[in-house]
C-alpha cells in the first residue's frame, strides 16, 4: 500500500503544528502539509484529480462552529472521486483548547507568552517549527491527549481519527 500522506489543515497555526510534531520521527505521520479550510470550503475537483490511490488524506479542522455540510461535502466528495484512506481529525473546539489539554499551560497565549490571547495566533506561527517543537517540550507535550476528545453532536458523522495519524502511542 503507498504511504504518503497529505493533511489538509484548517489554518496557518494547525500547519505549524503538524510542522514542527513532523520533526520528531515517529509522532505522527509523514506528509505533506496544505492549508486548506475543510470546514468552510469545498475542495476543487481539479485538487482531488491529484490525490493517488492509495495515500491517506488527513482533514484537520476546528469544531468551534456548527456549520458542518461543507465538511460533509468534502468527505463525500474524496469518497466520490479518490481511492485514498481518510482520516478526519477533529480539535475540540480548536487549537487553543488541544494545546491547553495537553500541556501544562492554563491559556494557549503562556506557550508564547503572548501579550493577548488575540496575539497567540500570530505569535505561534511566526515561530520556526524547531523552536515550536522546543516549546511545545518545555511545556511538557503529551502527546497520547492530542486530538483524542470526541467531538460535539454536530459531528456526530465523523470519526475522531487523531490516534491513526499518531505514530507514538
Amino acid at each position: 500500500m503507498n504511504t504518503r500522506c497529505i493533511f489538509f489543515a484548517e489554518g496557518d497555526c494547525e500547519a505549524q503544528l503538524l510542522s514542527a510534531l513532523k520533526l520528531y520521527p515517529g509522532w505522527i505521520l509523514p506528509g505533506k502539509v496544505r492549508v486548506f479550510n475543510v470546514v468552510q470550503d469545498l475542495i476543487p475537483k481539479s485538487q482531488l484529480l491529484t490525490l493517488q490511490d492509495g495515500m491517506t488524506v488527513v482533514f484537520l479542522f476546528d469544531t468551534d462552529t456548527e456549520q458542518t455540510e461543507r465538511l460533509l461535502q468534502n468527505i463525500q466528495r474524496v469518497r466520490k472521486y479518490c481511492r485514498v484512506r481518510l482520516l478526519t481529525v477533529a480539535q475540540v473546539l480548536n487549537l487553543e483548547d488541544e494545546l491547553v489539554r495537553c500541556t501544562d499551560v492554563r491559556e494557549a497565549r503562556e506557550l508564547t507568552q503572548s501579550k493577548s490571547p488575540r496575539n497567540f495566533k500570530s505569535d505561534f506561527c511566526r515561530m520556526r517549527p524547531e523552536d515550536c517543537l522546543a516549546m511545545l517540550s518545555r511545556h511538557h507535550l503529551e502527546l497520547q491527549k492530542l486530538w483524542v476528545k470526541e467531538p460535539p453532536a454536530a459531528y456526530e458523522f465523523i470519526r475522531q481519527d487523531g490516534k491513526a495519524v499518531k505514530q507514538k502511542q
